[in-house]
């Protein structure tokens, strides 16, 4: 028995109930550090349309489906540009956490003591 590759995750967006977007898991490096420069969300203005291009580029590449409809019309995930910035903002750093895997365990004791709240008398 081998292990299970889990090829879409379904994102936990609580601020925005009713929102049902699924990711595409896999992706390269280079996919990786460009999306993660769009989820910073910070640069320059004169970089607005290279984040635009990359944000249509996740849109298509690494969002599977989405239950998003503007008018009733279903709004494909190539036109994410045309949902609003904070719901856009959300997807983008949610797909990065799914992708960095979860978070290590809280309460992990320190291996070399710089975080502990007392001295050691030893």
């Amino acid at each position: 028995m081998g292990y299970e590759i889990v090829e879409t995750e379904t994102l936990d967006l609580p601020d925005f109930p009713g929102v049902e977007v699924v990711v595409k898991l896999a992706t390269s490096f280079e996919e990786f550090a460009q999306i993660g420069r769009l989820a910073m969300l910070g640069g320059d203005v004169a970089e607005a349309d290279k984040m635009d291009a990359a944000l249509a580029d996740f849109g298509s590449r690494f969002i599977d489906s989405w239950n998003i409809t503007s008018k009733g019309v279903d709004v494909p995930p190539s036109e994410i540009h045309r949902i609003p910035l904070p719901l856009q903002i959300a997807i983008v750093r949610k797909w990065m956490g799914a992708i960095r895997g979860p978070a290590a365990p809280l309460g992990q004791e320190s291996s070399n003591g710089l975080d502990s709240p007392e001295r050691s008398e030893e």
